[in-house]
């Protein structure tokens, strides 16, 4: 573990805002000009030193899982020109261990589907053979009867015993094939079992947004920073009007996608259920949450969805709870469920959630009914 001295950070700070200029005040010196034409490299590593200003100015331990964040939430606030040169600069990077390890399992499911073809021909195979057998079994029963030639009766019987060779051989190497199959399967779906990605909309499931969230609560709880969680659900009446439940799969999924070009890196997009999609937004306040749905509403609203020649007019809702460490995941689930009705196109952008006391009461209501 690396540990950063705040004092020498501080001064180095200080030292490399006078050497910019001069003329600044302690203020301007905290911010990274964006206006100003410069190097790409000096334009990050100015912006890297802010945002380690702010993380200590902000009492946030300077991890590099803080830093990431913050790097990112920062960068949202600069103009469009700087934060391109800055993205730029970070798609060289290679992604993280979550999205290797979506990845992999990803290519765990292929190859799991290649074994199942493979097997499938392996059977056809087997049946084929099994048809042959019959076939020259009947053939030989034919010969035995109308012909009388000892040599011909030798060469079935012959025929006959090869055949059964070759069958016993076929079963043994089945009955092989069978076992290492039934083996695989148990192993990749034990994988499965502990997978954190859902192929189906490209992005994690409902296992890794809970764990998030359970896991954002403790570090919430130790640091007493700001984190919030947004719920996003085509509506169901938009759904409805869709006949065929793979075009309804199309349009879900592609607004899985949109959720996926709104988010920071560092936000947690997951698939919940039922065409339920999470956002935990780390290190976000409620105003900065609700700039985030504004940006989605947007973003949703803007984009032009056809399922065949018919263009769909989507609605969408969102709702959002802070994430507090005194409260259950599933509450704070529950209490952004119950909120997504009350949101769409012609009703509210987006539902802030409150009130969370009441909803645990009535979860423990209908637990001890």
């Amino acid at each position: 573990m690396v540990r950063l001295d705040k004092n020498k950070i501080q001064s180095g700070l200080g030292r490399r805002a006078k050497m910019t200029n001069d003329s600044q005040d302690a203020q301007d010196n905290q911010e990274v000009d964006t206006k100003r034409p410069q190097s790409s490299n000096s334009e990050l590593e100015k912006f890297s030193l802010y945002v380690l200003k702010v993380l200590m100015d902000e009492n946030i331990p300077t991890t590099p899982n803080n830093f990431q964040i913050y790097f990112e939430k920062l960068l949202d606030n600069k103009p469009l020109s700087f934060k391109k040169r800055i993205n730029d600069l970070l798609e060289a990077e290679s992604v993280n261990d979550d999205e290797h390890r979506a990845k992999m399992e990803m290519e765990v499911k292929e190859g799991f589907g290649q074994i199942k073809s493979i097997m499938q021909v392996v059977s056809t195979v087997y049946k084929n053979i099994n048809v042959m057998k019959e076939i020259v079994k009947k053939r030989t029963a034919e010969l035995e009867v109308n012909s009388g030639q000892l040599s011909i009766t030798n060469i079935t019987s012959a025929l006959n015993e090869d055949l059964k060779k070759l069958s016993f051989l076929m079963n043994k190497q089945m009955g092989t094939l069978k076992t290492h199959y039934e083996k695989t399967g148990i192993i990749l779906k034990e994988i499965e079992s502990k997978a954190v990605f859902d192929s189906r909309f490209g992005v994690y499931n409902r296992r890794y947004l809970l764990q998030s969230v359970e896991n954002e609560c403790s570090s919430i709880e130790q640091f007493s920073h700001k984190s919030t969680l947004v719920l996003a659900k085509v509506k169901d009446d938009v759904l409805n009007k869709i006949v065929s439940n793979k075009d309804r799969m199309v349009l879900t999924r592609n607004i899985a996608k949109l959720l996926l070009k709104t988010s920071r890196r560092s936000d947690v997009v997951a698939h919940y259920g039922d065409g339920v999609f999470g956002m935990l937004m780390k290190h976000t306040d409620i105003n900065n949450a609700k700039r985030a749905c504004e940006r989605i509403s947007d973003l949703i609203y803007a984009t032009s969805f056809f399922i065949g020649d018919m263009e769909v007019d989507t609605d969408i809702e969102l709702a959002i709870v802070p994430i507090d460490p005194e409260h259950t995941t599933e509450t704070l689930v529950s209490l952004a469920l119950d909120a997504l009705p009350k949101t769409g196109k012609r009703l509210e952008p987006y539902w802030v959630c409150e009130m969370i006391e009441e909803v645990e009461e009535q979860m423990e209501e209908e637990d001890g009914a």
